[in-house]
């Protein structure tokens, strides 16, 4: 609960947040959230796990229609994945002089394997959403949907550069980089 209530207020205030800002977006005495964190620095920390967990885009990407077009369905995936990577790349902005690291194979080892279960439940969800028509691809569900999470993660807005529209960044992956002859 605090760190839910903390998440919004860091990204807008970064590491300037104070404990008694997130005290009151929480509902709870200023107390409590040193009760549940020894000190502010603990707190940014698990508001950048929480970041990370993909849990609410995995059920987001579940609940999509399997019998809508593959068009729609991937249209409306590509929506949901580059909510998250925006919340990532916004909480990363936010705390400049903390920024959340991925974990990576010389980091935490439980860090590492945690954000690679997060990436292969993503991958199991857009797996899922290929899978209808599993006869019509080129390439297996699992090797499209590893492929659309690369693309639409290395395509998330970050500063000024505009990311493809969605429906183009579908298209390509669906048709290719080639105009009909």
């Amino acid at each position: 609960m605090i760190v839910a209530a903390a998440l919004p207020l860091v990204v807008r205030h970064g590491t300037s947040v104070t404990t008694s800002m997130v005290a009151r977006a929480a509902g709870v005495p200023t107390a409590a959230v040193f009760t549940a964190f020894p000190d502010k620095a603990t707190l940014l920390e698990a508001c950048a796990a929480a970041a990370l967990r993909a849990d609410e885009a995995v059920a987001a990407l579940s609940a999509i229609d399997p019998t809508q077009p593959l068009e729609t369905r991937l249209t409306s995936a590509a929506a949901h994945l580059r909510s998250y990577a925006t919340r990532l790349l916004l909480l990363a902005d936010a705390m400049p002089s903390r920024r959340p690291r991925l974990p990576g194979p010389t980091g935490n080892i439980d860090e590492h394997a945690r954000h690679e279960e997060e990436l292969a439940s993503l991958r199991e969800a857009l797996t899922a959403l290929f899978a209808p028509e599993r006869e019509l691809l080129r390439m297996p569900p699992e090797r499209l949907a590893r492929v659309f999470l690369s693309m639409v993660l290395s395509d998330a807005p970050s500063g000024p550069a505009q990311s493809l529209p969605t429906e183009e960044l579908v298209s390509l992956l669906l048709w290719g980089s080639l105009a009909p002859p």
